[in-house]
């Protein structure tokens, strides 16, 4: 087991900082450190497309890239796409048509 290393990262504008294994996924630091539970685990191939992300302004998938990886990153999930107080229409879109992923 390898030594935990400190991730320091922006998730939807919020300065963040974890503590995790070097082999940790970058989906799972989301969803299990951080509780951003809108970034899905689907194929885990990164083919499904189900735990999509911008990273640094591009559509990265999370569940091919490491947590430390994203150390100085800008990241934005699908929480992220809410402003003031309103449903993005990719949102809205996910909501209306029953999206689950």
């Amino acid at each position: 087991m390898s030594e935990p290393v400190t991730v320091r990262l922006k998730v939807n504008g919020i300065q963040h900082e974890g503590r995790c294994e070097p082999r940790k996924l970058l989906v799972d630091f989301l969803r299990e450190d951080l509780g951003l539970t809108g970034t899905h685990v689907g194929c885990e191939h990164g083919i499904c497309g189900a735990c999509t992300i911008l990273f640094n302004g591009e559509a990265a998938r999370s569940c091919i890239m490491l947590a430390v990886q994203a150390d100085g990153a800008e990241l934005q999930t699908i929480e992220g796409l809410a402003q003031n107080g309103k449903l993005h229409p990719l949102q809205e879109a996910f909501h209306e048509h029953h999206g689950l992923q």
